[in-house]
């Protein structure tokens, strides 16, 4: 009989979270992570005799309609929908993806539109406002779809729709289809994201003017593209989908040490990543650009150039923008920064204070180092966390972290 962990449960639920099916027992290995932006995965094994007592939960399951929900010890640590279900000989394993993965499958189904009209009218906004409304009205709002009479098996389906309370409007060549919502939960149980959408607002975040088309991308990647270019971050923790300002953080744990990682921390100088000046540099000649004259004396005129920020559909940035984006690109790069770097995926020793669920990509990390020739401690911010349980190697807790952006300003804004 093969081995089973001890520290995590995994449960299938149905869509939404809230109606639990069945427990998935017997397992034998565990990996869950929390990225930031990007969607993160976890993996459920079971093996040998297991998949028998599973055999039941396995034949029902079905992907993009239930999901996979994971507790560590008491603490529900991570869910999301099952994207994959395989059942190789002597073996099954159930493969999900975080909350985030439903933002790629719902589009845009209007025009998004914050770029300046020919009357001057400003509809600038910040870009986690942009992302905030977006998410909020594609979730709560439905669409209707033409579905033709000649596609195979019409009736059967149309049947089917009906009968479990669909909308359906006959029309020339076959019918309107009414498709309710991700969150309508009037035919199927909805996401149940909203409830728990967690979008940060500070002083000064970034802006955008930029306009979008009708079913131009998915939601989702419409806000992979805005933390990729525009100054955003994102991550999901259980159900909570969290938004911030890439030049904020999501809280400040203790001080950590060398004791705390199992591989050796290293101290750096990157030359790369110092600058004196910086330009933001616009279509049709027009540039941005910012100084600083600080240090400037002793390192001379380091300067970057840098495109401006994507745009996609927007038009040409005001001066007055390319000038806080350069202002962004030059933050922090002088003198030349040194940093505190932990080796990928390096092993953690949890203080006792720190729980496994304060351990979120966005959270920052004060780090001291003493044992390198330059000692040195630095803010760092928690890019991936990875925590894997197997019956033959116990529990690994592992995680990434990068230099923190310094904010320029800590206080949030009020609602």
């Amino acid at each position: 009989m093969a081995r089973c962990i001890e520290g995590h449960t995994a449960f299938i639920y149905d869509r939404g979270g809230k109606r639990k099916i069945d427990e998935i027992t017997d397992i034998s290995l565990v990996r869950w992570q929390r990225l930031r932006d990007a969607t993160s995965e976890a993996t459920v094994r079971i093996v040998g005799d297991s998949c028998e007592r599973n055999a039941a939960l396995l034949n029902q399951v079905r992907t993009h309609r239930h999901e996979l929900v994971i507790f560590r010890g008491a603490e529900r640590v991570w869910e999301g929908p099952l994207h994959r279900v395989a059942t190789p000989t002597g073996e099954a394993e159930f493969v999900a993806k975080d909350v985030t993965n439903y933002l790629f499958f719902q589009p845009l189904t209007q025009a998004w539109e914050n770029s300046t009209l020919p009357d001057g009218t400003e509809r600038a906004t910040t870009v986690t406002g942009r992302i905030e409304e977006i998410i909020e009205y594609e979730f709560s709002h439905g669409r209707t779809m033409f579905y033709p009479d000649t596609a195979p098996d019409a009736a059967a389906a149309l049947a089917e729709w009906t009968a479990a309370g669909g909308v359906a409007t006959p029309t020339t060549g076959g019918w309107m289809v009414t498709i309710p919502a991700f969150e309508d939960d009037t035919i199927w149980p909805a996401v149940n994201i909203l409830p728990y959408l967690d979008v940060r607002h500070f002083p000064n975040e970034a802006r955008t003017a930029m306009d979008t088309f009708p079913f131009e991308m998915s939601v989702g990647l419409h806000l992979q593209n805005l933390a990729r270019r525009n100054g955003i971050d994102f991550t999901a923790v259980g159900r909570r989908i969290v938004i911030w300002d890439v030049s904020r953080h999501l809280g400040r744990l203790p001080t950590m040490t060398e004791a705390n990682f199992v591989n050796e921390v290293i101290v750096s100088e990157y030359g790369s990543d110092h600058s004196q000046a910086a330009y933001s540099v616009g279509a049709n000649g027009m540039f941005g650009s910012a100084l600083n004259l600080k240090n400037l004396a002793y390192y001379g005129p380091w300067t970057t150039l840098y495109t401006v920020y994507n745009e996609d559909g927007t038009v040409e940035p005001t001066q007055g923008e390319l000038d806080s984006q350069a202002r962004r690109n030059l933050s922090g790069r002088s003198p030349a920064p040194i940093e505190v770097r932990v080796p990928d995926n390096s092993s953690i020793f949890l203080p006792p204070e720190i729980g496994i669920n304060a351990l979120v990509p966005g959270v920052q990390v004060p780090l001291r180092a003493t044992l390198n020739f330059r000692q040195i401690a630095q803010l760092q911010k928690i890019d991936s966390l990875t925590v894997e349980e197997s019956a033959d190697r116990g529990e690994s807790i592992r995680g990434t972290l990068t230099p923190a952006t310094r904010p320029d300003s800590d206080e949030e804004e009020d609602d």
